[in-house]
């Protein structure tokens, strides 16, 4: 009976002992530090203590850089229509997760609101498509709206009418960005990247003289240039220039008939756009002559010596008067018309005939069709000469992968966009445009008129150089004589000719 009570209580004692070295293994649980001096720590829980270490400094790091940004001043400004862009197009995707590139439509409101999203009808479209079902737009303004994260620059946000989404700025917003402007000046905004970006725009024509549709993509495309480099893009301006094709055939033939001696006496031609039209009249008249232009195109082409000095004169003969006009306007371009991309033009048809894309048309001309369009670009007339199509082609390649162009501006005549749009599209279906990677958009100006195109309206410039006639001289004397008169100078003629 004596030995199991002895038994009993030396267990009762190790049971003890057990219990006080648990409850100071839990306090040393509770404090790290002894924990580590006592040598009882495991590797993984060491390893867990020094990434929490880590951890802390970078939280408290990060805590400090916020809080520096947060009283800096900021320098550049700010598109309040981008930033909403941003809001709508992040809360649309979210909303309509089903829709492919939902389009997000955000304008200045001219009515009571600042800003108006109309996404909500063409959205109603695209869903009752998909679905099958009629979807009432206000209703997924409704649904917009009620999504849209809260934003300290807009104060309320409000469905109005059939679908329309009105947006109103914060009094706060509004005051900062004014008093900003005030003390800090016109400031450029903030990119999030720099883009290569190639800008093309003037294009006038070789033997043509320049009228008033080459100076209105003139002044437009290097407005554009100076406003994207002066938010800190890389720009390269790009002239390209109707100097290759038909009309050259044409006006070598004829300057073979009028200076025959040519190739070692300079033709004295003073008056291009006349010697133009000479050489268009026996075109049009003369099939002999004809037939002769298409033959001299070919062997321009081809580079044959005499045709292509022949070329040369008449480009240069050009391109002095082009000058001229592009001082005048402080405009510096690249020149790269269309004879630049002769032999890129027989590197990629070498291409589109291996990838199969090309076919034979009834008139033996080749084509490529393009997803989307009806008419297909023509890539080699029946005579065997390349097109406009063609250098298009090759033009669009060149800019996105030699030039490594990010955003490609093509500042031309409305008239042109169906034909941009398709090589636009020639250009995704061969994989060189990747629209997640590049930007491509005409800018259109309306549309540029012949004289056989006017109608009823007077033909303004159209065959008169543009730097000696009425267009540049009393446009830069009416601009000096409003700066004059808002400054309260005198108007004197001597005064406004400085």
């Amino acid at each position: 009976m004596a030995d199991e009570v002895d038994q009993y209580l030396l267990r009762v004692e190790q049971a003890e002992q057990e219990i006080d070295q648990l409850k100071k293994e839990i306090e040393l649980l509770q404090d790290p530090d002894k924990l580590q001096a006592s040598g009882v720590v495991s590797p993984a829980v060491e390893k867990l203590q020094s990434e929490n270490a880590k951890l802390t400094y970078q939280l408290n790091h990060l805590k400090r850089f916020l809080k520096e940004e947060q009283t800096k001043q900021r320098t550049g400004a700010v598109s309040t229509q981008c930033m909403l862009e941003d809001v709508f197009r992040i809360t649309i995707t979210a909303a309509f997760p089903d829709l492919e590139n939902p389009p997000v439509l955000v304008t200045p409101s001219s009515k009571m609101a600042d800003f108006q999203c109309n996404s909500a009808m063409s959205l109603a479209q695209l869903i009752g498509t998909k679905t099958g079902k009629k979807v009432n737009p206000r209703e997924v303004a409704q649904t917009i709206v009620d999504n849209l994260p809260g934003a300290d620059f807009y104060e309320k946000v409000e469905v109005a009418g059939p679908g329309f989404i009105n947006v109103y700025l914060s009094k706060q917003f509004v005051t900062q960005e004014v008093q900003m402007i005030l003390t800090q000046g016109v400031r450029p905004p903030t990119i999030m990247q720099k883009k290569r970006v190639v800008v093309d725009f003037s294009s006038p024509n070789i033997a043509k003289e320049m009228h008033v549709g080459h100076l209105r993509s003139t002044i437009i495309g290097e407005s554009i240039c100076r406003l994207l480099e002066w938010v800190g893009h890389d720009v390269l301006r790009i002239n390209h220039l109707g100097d290759w094709g038909t009309q050259f055939g044409m006006l070598i033939a004829h300057l073979q008939d009028k200076f025959p001696n040519y190739l070692n006496e300079p033709p004295p031609i003073s008056d291009l756009q006349a010697f133009y039209k000479e050489s268009k009249a026996r075109f049009d008249e003369d099939e002999a002559f004809k037939k002769r232009a298409y033959e001299c195109v070919v062997k321009l082409q081809s580079y044959e010596p005499s045709h292509y000095k022949g070329w040369q004169m008449i480009y240069n003969i050009s391109m002095k008067e082009f000058q001229k006009v592009y001082d005048r306007l402080q405009v510096h371009l690249i020149d790269r018309g269309e004879s630049f991309y002769q032999e890129r033009m027989k590197q990629v048809m070498k291409e589109l005939e291996e990838r199969g894309v090309l076919e034979k048309d009834e008139e033996g001309r080749t084509v490529m069709f393009v997803p989307g369009f009806q008419v297909p670009l023509m890539m080699v007339k029946s005579d065997g000469g390349y097109t406009y199509d063609t250098s298009d082609i090759a033009t669009i390649k060149q800019r996105l992968q030699e030039e490594k162009g990010d955003w490609l501006i093509y500042v031309v005549d409305s008239g042109q966009a169906t034909h941009l749009n398709t090589i636009y599209g020639a250009a995704k279906m061969l994989g060189w445009l990747d629209p997640s990677k590049h930007r491509v958009e005409h800018v259109g100006f309306g549309v540029v008129l012949g004289e056989d195109k006017l109608g009823s309206f007077p033909p303004v410039m159209l065959h008169r150089n543009v730097l000696t006639g009425d267009i540049l001289s009393p446009s830069v004397t009416f601009f000096r004589t409003q700066t004059l008169r808002s400054a309260g100078s005198p108007l004197e003629p001597g005064v406004v000719a400085k």
